[in-house]
């Protein structure tokens, strides 16, 4: 065969006559059929260069006039170096002994001439398997590089679904993260809710939590929707399995007449201006694998960072989701459905211990109706006066920064500060005067009983003048006996009325101490003759408190609700997160200067966030208009009252202020 480019000729079943140059290899090339499939041309007006073209892969073979000059070889250097263009230099021994450095930096092989057409051959086919092998190994490993990233990429997702307790801000995050292992444009996530007392699948209901669309900006509300075969969520919850379907476009309009037994509702597509077409639906197991959910991702995207709606975006740009998408996206929805039961289960402790809490208050709120919404109005001011903590500017504060869980510590503990009424006695926590009301009963009926004796007495003097007046002095007639019994009655009559201003809650008057004793020192004589007092030991211990209703076992006693408070809640096993909330209720009565109760603990030893409890207490108490033993003081006179606390180091100064400054006290003004 004759070679027209150079006008050679070269015998093919020759096997044995040498190839000596590039022209000689250029005539064998063209005339031996076996090598006609890698396309053999010569380098454009360069008769020292040959290009071998087979299924992507080049071959450049030049001769010593190329390699040996700079600018010849200068454009060839410049090709990428990649396993799909190989370098061959090809001359004599001595010429490739003195090959420049540049083809040696490049990887060039070497082609000793003069050879035989089979070591010829055998050399071109090597190296076109190695180009191919080469070409495997790199796609491999970059395959096993994405599939070692996005393993990664999946166990931190676990790290941020299981570090997640917010359920709506969880269903998101494994959307989000579901979308983006998957490189979908669109997606929502479903959760599935039983009728209570039930768990068969026909009384459950799916319900659309959340849609995420890189595209478009869609805002649907949630909604409910029934667990059967109409939808595609629906038929992944019946049937437990992953669902892809490659185009949502090219699906029949007769539902019967695809595997999916569904149709394609383009209703919003065309309301939007956007195309669904590839989709993946998968269901999300609880660690029972129950179904629990449902995730559904819309248009895989050849890169993540397309823009859909630009011209041809859809067409141009949305693939079908792939097996390995549907394995990785099985995986992000089985951590999912863990981590989103995980998440109910905490949801349902928290909620077990609110209502805990809740009992408990209603349970002191019913034995203390007097203090009814006390502790809700008193968790209501800590937790403000704690936000505004942590909100702060002030440097006084720069290091507080309370926590979620730590603000929950500071809710539970201020609404149960008070449970420990609940081992005081009834009569002693509602106690609203100084005397019991049986006690004054018997203090009513014992002063009717002297007004009795007295008007009996007077009768009997009355009748003992008319039948023998000679037995009183000369100057006592009827009228003086009478005028004598109503002077001791308005005396009799008088002492009542200041002990029935003496048990009114007040401060005791000026004197009143002396007077009482006086009256309990008076006595008189019961029907039977007996010489009774007209005040009880008990009576005029009650009746000299000097403020307030209690005596001093009685206060004491009023105290010790602290201590039951914290011996009970001791008991509750409130974990490493809440494990403060006994110690905080516990100190809510301790003062700064250690005059408080029940440890006069000091500053130092009293948690901040009892500190701001303790104003919040105070506070309320003073303004609460529920008590029956006082009236409220207004909101302005009660913070003038803990001012004089806080002057009197007994207070925090600086979250006084904050409570003011802030406007935190306002949070329970009356309606």
């Amino acid at each position: 065969m004759t070679s027209t480019a150079l006008n050679l000729k070269y015998e093919p079943s020759a096997e044995t006559l040498p190839i000596t140059s590039l022209p000689i290899l250029m005539a064998w090339l063209l005339g031996d059929e076996k090598m006609s499939t890698y396309h053999p041309r010569l380098g454009q007006g360069d008769s020292q260069t040959i290009t071998l073209t087979r299924d992507g892969y080049t071959i450049t073979i030049i001769g010593p006039e190329t390699f040996k000059s700079y600018d010849r070889i200068a454009s060839i250097l410049a090709i990428p170096k990649s396993p799909q263009h190989a370098l061959v230099c090809a001359g004599s021994e001595e010429e490739l002994q003195n090959l420049p450095l540049d083809c040696i930096q490049a990887g060039a092989l070497t082609l000793g001439l003069p050879s035989s057409p089979s070591g010829v051959s055998g050399f071109i086919n090597s190296t076109y398997v190695f180009q191919s092998a080469l070409t495997n190994a790199q796609a491999e490993q970059v395959a096993l590089a994405e599939t070692t990233e996005n393993v990664k990429y999946v166990m931190e997702i676990s790290k941020e679904l299981n570090g997640e307790r917010d359920i709506p801000k969880l269903l998101n995050l494994i959307l989000r993260k579901a979308r983006e292992i998957c490189k979908a444009d669109a997606g929502s996530i479903y959760t599935l809710h039983f009728a209570k007392g039930s768990s068969k699948l026909q009384d459950a209901k799916l319900k659309f939590r959340f849609t995420q669309n890189a595209s478009i900006k869609v805002d649907f509300a949630e909604f409910s929707m029934d667990v059967d075969h109409k939808s595609i969520v629906g038929n992944a919850v019946l049937h437990q399995a992953v669902i892809n379907i490659p185009d949502l476009y090219e699906l029949p309009d007769d539902a019967s007449k695809n595997p999916f037994g569904v149709k394609h509702n383009r209703t919003f597509d065309q309301r939007n201006g956007y195309e669904s077409h590839s989709m993946l639906t998968l269901p999300m197991f609880d660690i029972s694998h129950r179904v629990i959910g449902v995730i559904q991702l819309i248009n895989r995207k050849r890169d993540w960072t397309s823009n859909l709606l630009a011209p041809g975006g859809f067409k141009d740009h949305v693939v079908p989701f792939h097996d390995l998408d549907a394995d990785y996206a099985a995986i992000v929805a089985q951590q999912a459905g863990v981590a989103l039961e995980n998440a109910n289960m905490h949801d349902e402790i928290q909620s077990l211990f609110d209502g805990f809490v809740t009992a408990s208050v209603t349970a002191i709120e019913q034995r203390d109706p007097t203090t009814s919404g006390h502790s809700h109005r008193v968790a209501e001011l800590t937790m403000g006066l704690a936000k505004q903590v942590s909100l702060s500017s002030d440097l006084k504060f720069a290091d507080i920064h309370f926590s979620e869980d730590q603000m929950r510590e500071i809710k539970y503990a201020s609404l149960l500060h008070d449970f420990g009424k609940l081992g005081v006695r009834e009569n002693v926590l509602v106690k609203a005067k100084k005397l019991y009301p049986w006690q004054f009963d018997l203090v009513f009926e014992r002063f009717e009983l002297i007004r009795a004796t007295l008007e009996i007495e007077y009768l009997k003097q009355q009748i003992s003048f008319a039948t023998n007046p000679n037995r009183f002095p000369m100057d006592v007639t009827a009228e003086t006996l009478t005028t004598i019994k109503q002077q001791k009655v308005a005396e009799v009559e008088d002492f009542y009325n200041f002990i029935l201003k003496a048990n009114e809650p007040t401060v005791l008057e000026q004197g009143g101490f002396e007077r009482l004793n006086e009256i309990a020192k008076l006595g008189y004589e019961d029907t039977r003759g007996n010489r009774k007092s007209y005040l009880t030991p008990d009576e005029l211990k009650a009746l000299s408190v000097s403020r307030g209703s209690l005596t001093s076992e009685e206060f004491a006693e009023i105290q010790s609700h602290v201590e039951h408070t914290y011996a009970f809640l001791r008991q509750i096993p409130w974990g490493d997160r809440l494990y403060f909330v006994p110690e905080i209720a516990a100190k809510h009565h301790e003062k700064l200067d250690g005059t408080g109760y029940p440890h006069h603990a000091v500053a130092s030893q009293i948690p901040i966030q009892s500190k701001i409890m303790t104003i919040a207490d105070i506070y309320d108490a003073l303004t609460a208009s529920d008590r029956p033993y006082k009236k409220a003081v207004p909101p302005e006179k009660a913070l003038d009252i803990i001012n004089m606390d806080v002057k009197a180091g007994k207070i925090d100064s600086d979250l006084y202020a904050l409570f003011i400054s802030s406007g935190v006290y306002k949070l329970v003004l009356p309606k």
